[in-house]
C-alpha cells in the first residue's frame, strides 16, 4: 500500500540520514518477535518496542502531534516563548518536557505524588516546572488543578491527552501505518494498554479500516478496570488504567478487554527483559502476559502484535525491582 503524503512528512529519520532536530526521531520504532513461554504453537507475538524513541516512550508520539498542531493553529508561539502545562504520570510529561525545551517553551508539568522519583528527576533535568498533587484524590483532581492553573496563566496552553484528537491522529499516521508496513498486513489481533486510550485507538483504526477482521483487545488493570465495568482505583501499572474512560476511547471499537493484576504484570515485564535482553516497562509486561492470555484462547495459530510503551528504567525503584 503507498504511503500517503501525511504518512511522509511524519516519516523519522532513519539511520542513513542525519536528523535535522528532535521531531525527526519520533516514530519508526521497530517490532520484535517474543518467543514467551506459554505461546501456542504456531502463534507468534510481535511487540511494537516505543523504548527506541528518542525519550524511550510511545508518548514521544502524541506530544509531537499535539505540540505542532498548537503551534500551527497559533495557540502556542512557533517560535518559542510559550508556556505548555499538562497532567501526567509521567511518560507524556516527560515528552512534553523534551519537545518543549528544544522548542523554548516553557513547561509545566502536575502529576500524582506517588510517580516514580526516576520520572520526576528526568522532568526537572529537562528543564519542566513539577507540581505534585495527592495520587488519592485520583487523576480528575489532578486535571482539575491543571485546568484552574492554565485558566490563572493566560495564554498558556494546555494539551489535555486524554481529549486532544491529536493524540489519536498520531497513532492513526504513524503507529498503525508502521505495523502495516513491517507486518505486511499479517495481523489476527491486536493487543494494547489503554491510559488516554491515543495509542489503542489511533492504531487501530487504521488497522481495521484494512483488515475488517482484526480483533481488537484493550488491556486494563484488574484492580482499576473500569472498561470492564468495574470501580476506578490505585493499582501498580503506571501508564494505562486512569480510572476513567477518556473521551478519546471509542469502546465499540474494543472487540475485548483483558483486566491484568499488578503482579502479573510486573512478572511478565522481568520475564521479557531475562528473555530479550530489552528494559521494558510495566505496562509492557500487562500487555504481554494479555497478548498470550488471548493467543491462547483462540484455538488456532494466530499474529498477535502488540506495543511495549516504554523503557523500564523509569520503574527501578518500584516493587517490580524485588522481583
Amino acid at each position: 500500500m503507498t504511503a500517503t503524503a501525511t504518512e511522509t512528512a511524519h516519516r523519522p529519520a532513519t539511520a542513513h540520514r542525519v536528523a535535522r532536530s528532535l521531531d525527526d526521531l519520533v516514530g519508526g520504532t521497530p517490532l520484535l518477535r517474543v518467543d514467551l513461554p506459554g505461546l501456542p504453537d504456531g502463534s507468534r507475538l510481535l511487540a511494537k518496542l516505543e523504548l527506541f524513541n528518542p525519550l524511550a516512550s510511545v508518548k514521544d508520539r502524541p506530544a509531537l502531534y499535539m505540540l505542532r498542531h498548537a503551534e500551527e493553529t497559533g495557540l502556542l508561539p512557533a517560535g518559542g516563548g510559550g508556556t505548555v502545562i499538562e497532567c501526567s504520570s509521567g511518560s507524556t510529561g516527560i515528552s512534553l518536557a523534551a519537545l518543549c525545551a528544544a522548542r523554548g517553551h516553557r513547561c509545566i508539568i502536575v502529576m500524582p505524588d506517588n510517580a516514580t522519583e526516576e520520572r520526576r528527576l528526568i522532568l526537572r533535568e529537562l528543564g519542566a516546572e513539577v507540581i505534585s498533587v495527592d495520587h488519592r484524590d485520583g487523576l480528575p483532581a489532578a486535571w482539575a488543578y491543571a485546568e484552574e492553573l492554565q485558566r490563572s496563566m493566560p495564554g498558556s496552553f494546555l494539551p489535555h491527552q486524554d481529549e486532544n484528537p491529536a493524540n489519536t491522529r498520531a497513532h492513526y499516521e504513524t503507529t498503525g501505518p508502521e505495523i502495516w508496513e513491517a507486518t505486511g498486513g499479517d495481523i489476527d489481533v491486536l493487543v494494547c494498554g489503554v491510559g488516554t486510550g491515543g495509542t489503542l485507538m489511533g492504531t487501530a483504526r487504521y488497522l481495521r479500516e484494512r483488515l475488517p477482521d482484526l480483533r481488537v483487545v484493550a488491556v486494563e488493570p484488574a484492580r482499576s478496570a473500569v472498561l470492564s465495568g468495574g470501580e476506578p482505583g490505585p493499582h501498580g501499572i503506571p501508564g494505562i488504567g486512569a480510572g476513567y474512560i477518556s473521551a478519546l476511547t471509542d469502546t465499540a471499537l474494543i472487540d475485548e478487554v483483558v483486566p491484568v493484576a499488578d503482579e502479573a504484570a510486573a512478572a511478565a515485564a522481568h520475564e521479557i527483559t531475562r528473555a530479550t535482553g530489552l528494559l521494558v516497562g510495566i505496562s509492557s509486561g500487562a500487555a504481554a502476559w494479555a497478548s498470550r492470555h488471548v493467543a491462547a484462547g483462540l484455538g488456532r495459530p494466530a499474529t498477535v502484535v502488540t506495543v511495549f510503551p516504554d523503557t523500564g528504567e523509569r520503574y527501578l525503584s518500584t516493587a517490580r525491582a524485588a522481583l
